[in-house]
């Protein structure tokens, strides 16, 4: 083949390859859906900011509102636990048997086992034993720093089989193995010397 011929036709070959069509880029996958992050908040403090004294033992010592969205698909029921870090772990509240179809639980919360409302919840003991059930206000000992008092909201697959004035420690138990998800509220909280 002389060298002219070859040139004309690797033209040739190097046209046609060019004409033909690339193939088809593969589909880009739709993103998985994410679900929002379950909040909790209150409309009378925002987290990590000071904790009304009315809520406290120095105030009225009564339960904040609370509100939440965005729980995960399966909920049944929620639960709340307020508790102390940095007085380890000292629990102030728990309430459990909320349904699903609540978003909110109002200020003031009383202080009996068994609410009217939410039908079916029922509230534990504090770490105070027996004798104090319901929400009982954050009372941090005197120049002991400020104290992170923490609301914890639990989404969970079931309604818990847990009777009227459980410890905190029945509550962790019950809660095990059923907590879909969870989320925090922190309210800040300092006795002076």
């Amino acid at each position: 083949m002389k060298p002219a011929a070859a040139i004309v036709m690797a033209l040739l070959i190097g046209i046609t390859h060019a004409q033909s069509p690339a193939p088809a880029p593969a589909p880009i996958p739709a993103p998985a859906p994410t679900e929002k992050a379950m909040t909790l908040t209150s409309t009378a403090f925002e987290t990590n900011t000071a904790l009304p004294v009315a809520f406290t033992a120095d105030g009225d010592g009564t339960s904040p509102p609370l509100a939440w969205a965005d729980a995960p698909k399966g909920t049944v029921s929620y639960a709340i636990m307020m508790d102390d870090p940095q007085a380890r772990g000292f629990v102030h509240w728990i309430i459990w048997g909320i349904p699903s179809t609540e978003s909110t639980l109002s200020a003031k919360m009383p202080r009996d086992l068994e609410v009217k409302s939410p039908a079916g919840a029922r509230q534990g003991v504090t770490s105070w034993g027996r004798e104090r059930p319901g929400y009982w206000g954050s009372a941090p000992g005197k120049g002991s720093g400020v104290h992170h008092y923490t609301f914890t909201l639990y989404a969970l697959d079931s309604k818990l089989e847990l009777a009227a004035g459980a410890s905190p420690k029945e509550f962790k138990k019950a809660i095990e193995g059923h907590v879909l998800a969870k989320t925090m509220l922190v309210g800040l909280y300092e006795r002076p010397d």
